[in-house]
Protein backbone atom coordinates (compact mmCIF):
# COMPACT_ATOMS: atom_id res chain seq x y z
CA UNK A 1 0.00 0.00 0.00
CA UNK A 2 0.76 3.43 -0.50
CA UNK A 3 2.91 5.33 2.37
CA UNK A 4 1.60 8.37 1.45
CA UNK A 5 -2.08 8.43 2.14
CA UNK A 6 -3.17 11.97 3.43
CA UNK A 7 -5.36 11.88 6.26
CA UNK A 8 -7.81 15.30 6.73
CA UNK A 9 -9.43 15.33 9.96
CA UNK A 10 -12.64 18.12 10.26
CA UNK A 11 -14.03 19.03 12.94
CA UNK A 12 -16.73 22.21 13.88
CA UNK A 13 -15.84 24.81 16.28
CA UNK A 14 -18.42 25.69 19.24
CA UNK A 15 -21.50 24.22 17.64
CA UNK A 16 -24.10 24.36 20.54
CA UNK A 17 -23.54 28.48 20.59
CA UNK A 18 -24.03 28.12 16.75
CA UNK A 19 -26.97 26.21 16.97
CA UNK A 20 -28.51 27.71 19.96
CA UNK A 21 -27.35 31.56 19.68
CA UNK A 22 -30.76 32.57 19.16
CA UNK A 23 -34.15 32.91 21.39
CA UNK A 24 -36.24 31.60 18.07
CA UNK A 25 -36.81 27.74 18.13
CA UNK A 26 -36.88 27.88 13.67
CA UNK A 27 -33.47 29.59 13.80
CA UNK A 28 -32.52 26.88 16.34
CA UNK A 29 -33.17 24.15 14.16
CA UNK A 30 -31.88 25.72 11.21
CA UNK A 31 -28.81 25.91 12.68
CA UNK A 32 -29.00 22.61 13.96
CA UNK A 33 -29.45 20.95 10.18
CA UNK A 34 -26.91 23.17 9.07
CA UNK A 35 -24.72 21.75 11.28
CA UNK A 36 -24.98 18.58 10.71
CA UNK A 37 -25.40 18.77 6.47
CA UNK A 38 -21.86 19.52 6.47
CA UNK A 39 -20.78 15.90 7.12
CA UNK A 40 -23.48 15.08 5.09
CA UNK A 41 -24.37 16.55 1.23
CA UNK A 42 -21.72 19.25 1.82
CA UNK A 43 -19.39 16.59 2.45
CA UNK A 44 -20.81 14.63 -0.63
CA UNK A 45 -20.87 17.51 -2.97
CA UNK A 46 -16.92 18.55 -2.67
CA UNK A 47 -15.66 15.47 -3.21
CA UNK A 48 -18.18 15.39 -6.10
CA UNK A 49 -16.75 18.13 -7.40
CA UNK A 50 -13.33 17.10 -7.04
CA UNK A 51 -13.62 13.81 -8.96
CA UNK A 52 -16.59 14.89 -11.18
CA UNK A 53 -18.48 11.98 -10.28
CA UNK A 54 -20.98 10.32 -8.05
CA UNK A 55 -19.60 9.52 -4.57
CA UNK A 56 -20.88 7.59 -1.93
CA UNK A 57 -19.88 8.55 1.82
CA UNK A 58 -22.17 6.00 3.61
CA UNK A 59 -20.48 2.83 2.50
CA UNK A 60 -18.00 2.63 5.33
CA UNK A 61 -21.23 1.90 7.55
CA UNK A 62 -22.25 -1.05 5.61
CA UNK A 63 -18.96 -3.01 5.69
CA UNK A 64 -17.05 -1.44 8.77
CA UNK A 65 -13.93 -3.95 8.09
CA UNK A 66 -13.24 -3.19 4.69
CA UNK A 67 -10.86 -0.52 3.90
CA UNK A 68 -11.10 -0.01 0.31
CA UNK A 69 -7.34 1.76 0.05
CA UNK A 70 -6.06 -1.69 0.82
CA UNK A 71 -7.56 -3.60 -1.26
CA UNK A 72 -8.54 -1.05 -4.85
CA UNK A 73 -5.56 0.48 -5.66
CA UNK A 74 -7.60 3.10 -7.90
CA UNK A 75 -9.69 3.89 -4.92
CA UNK A 76 -8.94 7.94 -4.52
CA UNK A 77 -10.53 9.13 -0.94
CA UNK A 78 -12.07 7.06 1.59
CA UNK A 79 -14.44 8.36 4.41
CA UNK A 80 -12.98 6.63 7.69
CA UNK A 81 -16.15 7.60 9.67
CA UNK A 82 -18.17 9.95 10.30
CA UNK A 83 -19.68 11.32 13.91
CA UNK A 84 -19.24 12.94 17.03
CA UNK A 85 -19.36 16.62 15.51
CA UNK A 86 -16.35 15.52 13.38
CA UNK A 87 -14.98 13.29 10.50
CA UNK A 88 -11.92 11.41 9.25
CA UNK A 89 -10.85 11.57 4.92
CA UNK A 90 -8.21 9.37 3.57
CA UNK A 91 -6.55 10.62 -0.13
CA UNK A 92 -4.14 9.28 -2.08
CA UNK A 93 -2.60 12.67 -2.68
CA UNK A 94 -1.98 15.20 -0.11
CA UNK A 95 -2.79 18.06 -3.37
CA UNK A 96 -6.47 15.68 -3.01
CA UNK A 97 -6.45 16.60 0.44
CA UNK A 98 -6.02 20.28 0.08
CA UNK A 99 -8.35 20.74 -2.81
CA UNK A 100 -11.05 18.48 -0.48
CA UNK A 101 -10.41 21.50 2.28
CA UNK A 102 -10.38 24.52 -0.27
CA UNK A 103 -13.34 23.30 -1.34
CA UNK A 104 -15.23 22.43 1.48
CA UNK A 105 -14.54 25.48 3.37
CA UNK A 106 -15.68 28.27 0.89
CA UNK A 107 -18.69 26.09 0.49
CA UNK A 108 -19.44 26.67 4.01
CA UNK A 109 -18.87 30.41 3.80
CA UNK A 110 -21.92 30.88 1.59
CA UNK A 111 -24.03 28.04 2.76
CA UNK A 112 -23.22 28.02 6.55
CA UNK A 113 -21.99 31.56 7.54
CA UNK A 114 -21.02 31.79 10.69
CA UNK A 115 -20.17 28.43 11.29
CA UNK A 116 -16.51 28.26 12.20
CA UNK A 117 -14.78 24.57 11.48
CA UNK A 118 -11.06 23.44 12.23
CA UNK A 119 -8.94 20.87 10.05
CA UNK A 120 -6.23 18.66 10.94
CA UNK A 121 -3.62 17.60 7.76
CA UNK A 122 -1.13 14.33 8.08
CA UNK A 123 0.86 13.91 4.80
CA UNK A 124 1.74 10.29 5.33
CA UNK A 125 -0.94 8.45 8.26
CA UNK A 126 0.28 5.34 9.43
CA UNK A 127 -2.54 3.05 9.34
CA UNK A 128 0.18 0.51 11.45
CA UNK A 129 -0.19 2.29 14.28
CA UNK A 130 -3.69 3.74 13.88
CA UNK A 131 -4.21 4.82 17.11
CA UNK A 132 -1.02 6.91 16.97
CA UNK A 133 -1.43 8.81 13.44
CA UNK A 134 -5.26 10.17 14.97
CA UNK A 135 -3.54 11.25 18.31
CA UNK A 136 -1.71 13.18 16.32
CA UNK A 137 -4.15 14.71 14.35
CA UNK A 138 -6.11 15.60 16.81
CA UNK A 139 -3.24 17.19 18.75
CA UNK A 140 -2.53 19.09 15.89
CA UNK A 141 -6.69 19.98 15.34
CA UNK A 142 -6.34 22.12 19.01
CA UNK A 143 -3.31 23.62 18.24
CA UNK A 144 -5.19 24.79 15.13
CA UNK A 145 -8.28 25.41 16.92
CA UNK A 146 -5.88 27.28 19.34
CA UNK A 147 -4.24 29.40 16.79
CA UNK A 148 -6.48 30.79 13.91
CA UNK A 149 -10.29 31.90 14.14
CA UNK A 150 -11.32 32.59 10.64
CA UNK A 151 -14.16 35.27 9.81
CA UNK A 152 -17.09 32.97 8.37
CA UNK A 153 -19.30 36.34 8.51
CA UNK A 154 -19.67 39.38 7.20
CA UNK A 155 -17.51 42.23 9.36
CA UNK A 156 -19.31 45.15 10.89
CA UNK A 157 -18.79 48.71 10.00
CA UNK A 158 -19.58 52.24 11.48
CA UNK A 159 -21.80 52.83 8.45
CA UNK A 160 -24.06 49.29 8.92
CA UNK A 161 -27.03 48.61 11.34
CA UNK A 162 -26.75 45.54 13.32
CA UNK A 163 -28.38 42.54 13.26
CA UNK A 164 -30.66 42.51 16.10
CA UNK A 165 -30.73 38.73 16.48
CA UNK A 166 -26.91 37.50 15.95
CA UNK A 167 -25.37 41.35 16.49
CA UNK A 168 -23.67 41.03 13.23
CA UNK A 169 -23.44 43.52 9.85
CA UNK A 170 -27.59 43.32 8.51
CA UNK A 171 -27.14 42.63 5.17
CA UNK A 172 -30.05 40.88 3.76
CA UNK A 173 -33.58 42.25 3.90
CA UNK A 174 -36.08 39.62 4.86
CA UNK A 175 -39.91 40.12 4.37
CA UNK A 176 -41.16 38.24 6.66
CA UNK A 177 -39.51 38.11 10.35
CA UNK A 178 -42.94 37.11 11.88
CA UNK A 179 -42.27 33.52 10.80
CA UNK A 180 -38.17 34.32 12.20
CA UNK A 181 -39.81 35.17 15.55
CA UNK A 182 -42.16 32.45 15.55
CA UNK A 183 -45.10 34.99 16.19
CA UNK A 184 -48.19 35.57 14.31
CA UNK A 185 -47.47 39.39 13.40
CA UNK A 186 -45.64 40.23 10.46
CA UNK A 187 -42.90 42.65 9.62
CA UNK A 188 -40.12 43.23 7.78
CA UNK A 189 -36.40 44.45 7.68
CA UNK A 190 -32.57 43.69 7.79
CA UNK A 191 -30.89 40.46 9.40
CA UNK A 192 -27.50 39.01 8.81
CA UNK A 193 -26.66 36.24 6.51
CA UNK A 194 -26.09 34.06 9.54
CA UNK A 195 -29.67 34.49 10.62
CA UNK A 196 -31.13 34.30 6.94
CA UNK A 197 -29.39 30.57 6.43
CA UNK A 198 -30.78 29.07 9.56
CA UNK A 199 -34.11 30.78 8.74
CA UNK A 200 -34.04 28.80 5.18
CA UNK A 201 -32.24 25.89 6.75
CA UNK A 202 -35.53 25.53 9.22
CA UNK A 203 -37.80 24.78 6.70
CA UNK A 204 -35.25 21.59 5.05
CA UNK A 205 -35.01 20.21 8.56
CA UNK A 206 -36.62 17.08 7.85
CA UNK A 207 -34.27 14.19 9.07
CA UNK A 208 -35.94 14.01 12.46
CA UNK A 209 -38.92 13.38 10.85
CA UNK A 210 -37.94 10.83 8.51
CA UNK A 211 -35.99 9.05 11.05
CA UNK A 212 -38.96 8.60 12.88
CA UNK A 213 -41.74 8.32 10.71
CA UNK A 214 -42.90 5.14 11.42
CA UNK A 215 -43.80 6.40 14.95
CA UNK A 216 -45.18 9.57 13.93
CA UNK A 217 -47.55 8.12 11.49
CA UNK A 218 -50.29 10.68 10.13
CA UNK A 219 -51.18 11.40 13.39
CA UNK A 220 -48.12 13.19 15.09
CA UNK A 221 -45.67 15.80 14.85
CA UNK A 222 -43.07 17.99 15.79
CA UNK A 223 -43.11 21.94 16.19
CA UNK A 224 -40.61 24.80 15.26
CA UNK A 225 -42.67 27.09 17.88
CA UNK A 226 -41.13 27.08 21.44
CA UNK A 227 -44.83 28.02 22.86
CA UNK A 228 -46.02 24.89 21.25
CA UNK A 229 -44.86 22.39 23.89
CA UNK A 230 -47.55 21.76 26.08
CA UNK A 231 -48.36 24.86 27.85
CA UNK A 232 -51.00 26.28 29.16
CA UNK A 233 -51.97 30.11 29.60
CA UNK A 234 -50.34 31.14 33.08
CA UNK A 235 -48.22 28.27 32.93
CA UNK A 236 -45.99 28.91 30.87
CA UNK A 237 -42.47 26.87 31.45
CA UNK A 238 -40.16 25.10 29.25
CA UNK A 239 -37.59 22.18 29.89
CA UNK A 240 -34.03 22.50 28.10
CA UNK A 241 -32.51 19.07 28.39
CA UNK A 242 -29.31 18.65 27.66
CA UNK A 243 -27.71 15.10 27.85
CA UNK A 244 -24.04 13.80 27.36
CA UNK A 245 -22.44 10.75 27.52
CA UNK A 246 -19.62 9.87 29.94
CA UNK A 247 -16.06 9.13 28.56
CA UNK A 248 -17.08 8.75 25.39
CA UNK A 249 -14.00 10.55 23.79
CA UNK A 250 -11.98 8.18 25.87
CA UNK A 251 -13.62 5.38 24.72
CA UNK A 252 -12.79 6.31 21.04
CA UNK A 253 -8.80 7.52 22.07
CA UNK A 254 -8.72 4.01 22.86
CA UNK A 255 -10.31 2.02 19.81
CA UNK A 256 -6.87 0.08 17.86
CA UNK A 257 -8.20 0.52 14.86
CA UNK A 258 -10.19 2.00 12.25
CA UNK A 259 -12.72 -0.74 12.07
CA UNK A 260 -13.19 -0.66 15.81
CA UNK A 261 -13.68 3.59 15.57
CA UNK A 262 -16.31 3.12 12.82
CA UNK A 263 -18.25 0.51 14.92
CA UNK A 264 -18.23 2.67 17.99
CA UNK A 265 -19.46 5.31 15.97
CA UNK A 266 -22.05 3.45 14.52
CA UNK A 267 -23.11 1.88 17.84
CA UNK A 268 -23.59 4.84 19.96
CA UNK A 269 -25.54 6.86 16.49
CA UNK A 270 -27.94 4.00 16.69
CA UNK A 271 -28.64 3.78 20.56
CA UNK A 272 -29.05 7.67 20.69
CA UNK A 273 -31.42 7.36 17.46
CA UNK A 274 -33.21 3.91 19.16
CA UNK A 275 -33.47 5.42 22.71
CA UNK A 276 -34.96 8.76 21.32
CA UNK A 277 -37.56 6.22 19.24
CA UNK A 278 -38.47 4.59 22.47
CA UNK A 279 -39.50 7.66 24.52
CA UNK A 280 -41.15 9.00 22.01
CA UNK A 281 -43.38 5.59 21.24
CA UNK A 282 -43.97 6.00 25.18
CA UNK A 283 -45.10 9.75 24.56
CA UNK A 284 -47.35 8.55 21.81
CA UNK A 285 -48.86 5.37 23.92
CA UNK A 286 -50.06 7.56 26.79
CA UNK A 287 -51.13 10.68 24.62
CA UNK A 288 -54.31 10.92 26.26
CA UNK A 289 -52.92 11.54 29.53
CA UNK A 290 -51.46 14.73 27.87
CA UNK A 291 -54.87 15.31 26.12
CA UNK A 292 -56.63 14.83 29.53
CA UNK A 293 -57.84 18.39 30.33
CA UNK A 294 -57.91 17.36 34.19
CA UNK A 295 -54.16 16.90 33.82
CA UNK A 296 -53.08 20.53 32.79
CA UNK A 297 -51.50 20.24 29.51
CA UNK A 298 -52.62 21.89 26.10
CA UNK A 299 -51.59 20.20 22.77
CA UNK A 300 -51.87 21.82 19.89
CA UNK A 301 -52.69 20.93 16.25
CA UNK A 302 -50.83 21.85 13.07
CA UNK A 303 -52.18 24.75 11.46
CA UNK A 304 -51.30 23.19 7.98
CA UNK A 305 -51.66 19.06 8.60
CA UNK A 306 -53.64 19.19 11.81
CA UNK A 307 -51.62 16.72 12.96
CA UNK A 308 -51.34 16.64 16.93
CA UNK A 309 -48.46 18.55 18.28
CA UNK A 310 -45.96 16.56 20.36
CA UNK A 311 -45.05 17.98 23.71
CA UNK A 312 -41.28 17.38 23.08
CA UNK A 313 -39.10 19.03 20.33
CA UNK A 314 -35.40 17.20 19.46
CA UNK A 315 -32.73 19.75 18.68
CA UNK A 316 -29.85 17.72 18.76
CA UNK A 317 -29.51 13.96 18.28
CA UNK A 318 -26.22 13.10 17.41
CA UNK A 319 -24.01 10.65 18.89
CA UNK A 320 -23.96 10.59 22.64
CA UNK A 321 -24.94 14.85 22.49
CA UNK A 322 -28.42 15.27 22.66
CA UNK A 323 -30.40 18.26 23.62
CA UNK A 324 -34.35 18.35 23.40
CA UNK A 325 -36.80 20.33 24.68
CA UNK A 326 -40.30 20.54 26.42
CA UNK A 327 -42.89 21.18 28.91
CA UNK A 328 -41.33 22.21 32.07
CA UNK A 329 -43.10 19.65 33.91
CA UNK A 330 -41.99 17.08 31.61
CA UNK A 331 -38.12 17.60 31.70
CA UNK A 332 -36.82 15.28 34.36
CA UNK A 333 -39.58 13.01 34.10
CA UNK A 334 -38.27 12.66 30.01
CA UNK A 335 -34.75 12.76 30.84
CA UNK A 336 -35.39 10.19 33.33
CA UNK A 337 -36.68 7.85 31.17
CA UNK A 338 -34.23 8.71 27.99
CA UNK A 339 -30.99 7.34 30.42
CA UNK A 340 -32.95 4.33 31.45
CA UNK A 341 -33.84 3.68 26.95
CA UNK A 342 -29.94 4.97 26.00
CA UNK A 343 -28.16 2.48 28.63
CA UNK A 344 -30.33 -0.16 27.63
CA UNK A 345 -30.32 0.26 23.79
CA UNK A 346 -26.76 0.27 23.95
CA UNK A 347 -26.38 -2.90 25.83
CA UNK A 348 -28.42 -4.87 23.59
CA UNK A 349 -26.35 -3.48 20.54
CA UNK A 350 -22.85 -4.38 22.00
CA UNK A 351 -23.96 -7.66 24.14
CA UNK A 352 -22.12 -10.14 21.46
CA UNK A 353 -18.96 -7.63 21.58
CA UNK A 354 -16.25 -6.20 24.54
CA UNK A 355 -17.82 -2.64 25.19
CA UNK A 356 -18.04 -2.01 28.78
CA UNK A 357 -21.22 -0.46 29.91
CA UNK A 358 -22.45 2.50 29.01
CA UNK A 359 -23.43 5.85 31.34
CA UNK A 360 -24.66 9.49 30.66
CA UNK A 361 -25.60 12.53 32.44
CA UNK A 362 -27.89 15.14 32.03
CA UNK A 363 -28.93 18.47 32.86
CA UNK A 364 -32.46 20.22 32.92
CA UNK A 365 -33.25 23.81 33.24
CA UNK A 366 -36.64 24.51 33.97
CA UNK A 367 -37.51 28.12 32.65
CA UNK A 368 -40.17 30.47 31.48
CA UNK A 369 -41.05 30.24 27.30
CA UNK A 370 -40.06 34.11 26.77
CA UNK A 371 -36.39 33.44 28.84
CA UNK A 372 -33.35 33.93 26.75
CA UNK A 373 -33.39 30.53 24.81
CA UNK A 374 -29.42 30.23 24.90
CA UNK A 375 -28.91 30.93 28.42
CA UNK A 376 -31.58 28.22 29.41
CA UNK A 377 -29.23 26.03 27.58
CA UNK A 378 -25.99 26.95 28.59
CA UNK A 379 -27.48 26.23 32.60
CA UNK A 380 -28.49 22.36 31.34
CA UNK A 381 -24.91 22.09 29.87
CA UNK A 382 -23.48 23.34 33.30
CA UNK A 383 -26.09 21.28 35.52
CA UNK A 384 -25.02 18.16 33.04
CA UNK A 385 -21.55 18.66 33.85
CA UNK A 386 -22.43 18.96 37.24
CA UNK A 387 -23.98 15.25 37.48
CA UNK A 388 -20.87 14.10 35.48
CA UNK A 389 -18.79 15.20 38.19
CA UNK A 390 -20.55 12.86 40.48
CA UNK A 391 -20.14 10.08 38.01
CA UNK A 392 -16.33 10.68 37.63
CA UNK A 393 -16.72 9.74 41.61
CA UNK A 394 -18.94 6.61 41.09
CA UNK A 395 -17.73 4.28 38.05
CA UNK A 396 -20.50 3.43 35.52
CA UNK A 397 -22.85 5.60 36.96
CA UNK A 398 -25.81 8.13 35.57
CA UNK A 399 -26.68 11.26 36.86
CA UNK A 400 -29.37 14.16 36.67
CA UNK A 401 -29.42 17.25 38.06
CA UNK A 402 -32.31 19.93 37.37
CA UNK A 403 -32.68 23.93 37.67
CA UNK A 404 -35.73 26.04 38.30
CA UNK A 405 -34.72 29.27 36.88
CA UNK A 406 -36.90 32.47 37.23
CA UNK A 407 -37.49 35.24 35.81
CA UNK A 408 -35.29 37.74 37.58
CA UNK A 409 -32.16 35.10 37.48
CA UNK A 410 -29.02 36.19 35.92
CA UNK A 411 -25.71 35.06 35.76
CA UNK A 412 -24.37 31.06 35.26
CA UNK A 413 -25.30 28.25 37.42
CA UNK A 414 -23.63 28.58 40.06
CA UNK A 415 -24.01 32.42 40.31
CA UNK A 416 -27.63 31.25 40.54
CA UNK A 417 -27.23 28.94 43.56
CA UNK A 418 -24.96 31.03 44.88
CA UNK A 419 -27.69 34.00 45.50
CA UNK A 420 -30.97 31.99 45.56
CA UNK A 421 -30.50 28.43 46.43
CA UNK A 422 -28.39 28.82 49.09
CA UNK A 423 -29.34 30.00 53.43
CA UNK A 424 -26.64 33.11 52.81
CA UNK A 425 -26.58 33.47 57.04
CA UNK A 426 -25.64 29.71 57.15
CA UNK A 427 -23.75 29.02 54.11
CA UNK A 428 -26.18 25.55 53.93
CA UNK A 429 -27.69 24.79 50.38
CA UNK A 430 -31.22 24.48 49.34
CA UNK A 431 -30.34 22.15 46.18
CA UNK A 432 -29.71 18.38 47.05
CA UNK A 433 -28.54 16.78 43.39
CA UNK A 434 -27.21 15.45 41.18
CA UNK A 435 -29.74 12.14 41.35
CA UNK A 436 -28.37 9.05 40.89
CA UNK A 437 -30.78 7.32 37.93
CA UNK A 438 -28.69 4.34 37.22
CA UNK A 439 -26.05 2.97 39.41
CA UNK A 440 -24.54 0.06 41.18
CA UNK A 441 -25.40 1.58 44.58
CA UNK A 442 -29.09 0.65 45.82
CA UNK A 443 -28.64 2.86 49.17
CA UNK A 444 -27.54 5.79 47.61
CA UNK A 445 -29.76 8.66 49.26
CA UNK A 446 -30.09 10.53 46.13
CA UNK A 447 -31.32 7.90 44.20
CA UNK A 448 -33.73 9.40 41.57
CA UNK A 449 -36.64 7.04 42.54
CA UNK A 450 -36.40 8.59 46.65
CA UNK A 451 -36.93 12.06 44.80
CA UNK A 452 -39.95 10.27 43.09
CA UNK A 453 -41.26 8.72 46.25
CA UNK A 454 -41.10 12.08 48.23
CA UNK A 455 -42.85 13.69 45.39
CA UNK A 456 -45.55 10.77 45.23
CA UNK A 457 -46.12 11.98 49.22
CA UNK A 458 -46.26 15.62 49.11
CA UNK A 459 -48.58 15.79 46.68
CA UNK A 460 -51.28 14.05 48.75
CA UNK A 461 -53.41 17.01 48.98
CA UNK A 462 -55.24 15.78 52.17
CA UNK A 463 -51.72 15.10 54.01
CA UNK A 464 -50.31 17.99 52.50
CA UNK A 465 -52.11 21.26 51.76
CA UNK A 466 -51.30 23.77 49.47
CA UNK A 467 -50.96 26.33 51.96
CA UNK A 468 -48.37 23.94 54.29
CA UNK A 469 -46.15 23.15 51.19
CA UNK A 470 -45.72 26.89 50.74
CA UNK A 471 -45.28 27.65 54.51
CA UNK A 472 -42.59 25.22 54.51
CA UNK A 473 -40.59 26.41 51.27
CA UNK A 474 -40.84 30.12 52.84
CA UNK A 475 -38.90 28.69 56.10
CA UNK A 476 -36.74 26.41 54.22
CA UNK A 477 -34.36 29.73 53.12
CA UNK A 478 -34.57 31.90 56.61
CA UNK A 479 -32.11 28.57 58.04
CA UNK A 480 -32.40 25.66 60.24
CA UNK A 481 -33.91 27.39 63.15
CA UNK A 482 -36.67 28.70 61.52
CA UNK A 483 -37.42 25.55 59.57
CA UNK A 484 -37.03 23.80 62.86
CA UNK A 485 -40.38 25.12 64.01
CA UNK A 486 -42.16 25.07 61.17
CA UNK A 487 -41.67 21.17 60.55
CA UNK A 488 -42.13 21.07 64.66
CA UNK A 489 -45.77 22.46 64.19
CA UNK A 490 -46.15 20.45 61.10
CA UNK A 491 -45.98 17.14 63.14
CA UNK A 492 -47.65 18.22 65.88
CA UNK A 493 -50.94 18.33 63.14
CA UNK A 494 -49.70 14.64 61.84
CA UNK A 495 -47.66 15.85 58.81
CA UNK A 496 -44.51 14.36 58.94
CA UNK A 497 -42.08 15.41 56.19
CA UNK A 498 -41.48 12.18 53.77
CA UNK A 499 -38.51 9.65 54.29
CA UNK A 500 -35.56 10.28 52.28
CA UNK A 501 -33.61 7.02 52.10
CA UNK A 502 -30.44 7.21 54.00
CA UNK A 503 -30.31 10.16 55.23
CA UNK A 504 -31.93 9.33 58.81
CA UNK A 505 -32.17 13.11 59.72
CA UNK A 506 -33.30 14.98 56.73
CA UNK A 507 -36.95 14.18 58.35
CA UNK A 508 -36.42 15.24 61.87
CA UNK A 509 -36.16 19.02 60.89
CA UNK A 510 -35.46 19.02 57.22
CA UNK A 511 -31.80 19.52 57.12
CA UNK A 512 -28.58 17.61 58.00
CA UNK A 513 -25.16 18.38 57.56
CA UNK A 514 -26.17 21.84 56.19
CA UNK A 515 -28.19 20.44 53.34
CA UNK A 516 -31.96 20.21 52.58
CA UNK A 517 -33.59 17.78 50.07
CA UNK A 518 -36.99 19.22 50.66
CA UNK A 519 -36.43 22.73 48.83
CA UNK A 520 -35.70 20.85 45.53
CA UNK A 521 -39.07 18.50 46.14
CA UNK A 522 -41.05 21.29 46.69
CA UNK A 523 -40.32 23.00 43.64
CA UNK A 524 -40.33 20.08 41.30
CA UNK A 525 -43.94 19.07 42.81
CA UNK A 526 -44.87 22.13 40.39
CA UNK A 527 -42.97 20.64 37.28
CA UNK A 528 -43.61 17.00 37.38
CA UNK A 529 -46.81 15.36 35.64
CA UNK A 530 -49.18 14.90 38.15
CA UNK A 531 -50.88 11.97 36.97
CA UNK A 532 -47.73 10.11 37.49
CA UNK A 533 -47.46 10.91 41.21
CA UNK A 534 -51.18 9.44 41.17
CA UNK A 535 -50.07 6.18 40.14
Amino acid sequence: MNDKIAAVLIDTISIQKYVFAGNSLKENLGASYLVENIYASELKETLEKIFGREVDIDYWREEPEKLLLHVDATTEYEIGYIGGGNALIFFRSIKLALDFVKSWTRGLLVKAPGLQTAVAIEESFDFKDYKAGLDGLYKQLIKNKNSYFPNTHLSQYGITADCSRTGFSAEIYHHDLGDLDDLDSKKSGYISSVSKAKFIAADKEDGVFSDYRSLLGNKHTFTNRIDRLGQREGESHIAVVHIDGNSIGERFKQCKDLPERRNLSQWIDKTTKDAFGELLGQIIEHIDDFIAEENGFKLHRDEKNKKLILPIRPLVLKGDDITFITDGRLGVHFAQKFIGYFIKSFAKLTENSKQAPISVCAGVAITKTKYPFYRSYQIAEELCANAKKEARRNENTSWLDFCVVYGGFSGGLEEIRERHHQVRTEGSKLYFGPYLVSGTDEDDEKRIENLTDALKELSNRKKWPRSKLKELRAALPLGRETTEKVVSEMKARGQNLPEVTGGTNYKLDGWDNSVTPYFELIELLEFYPKWLLSK
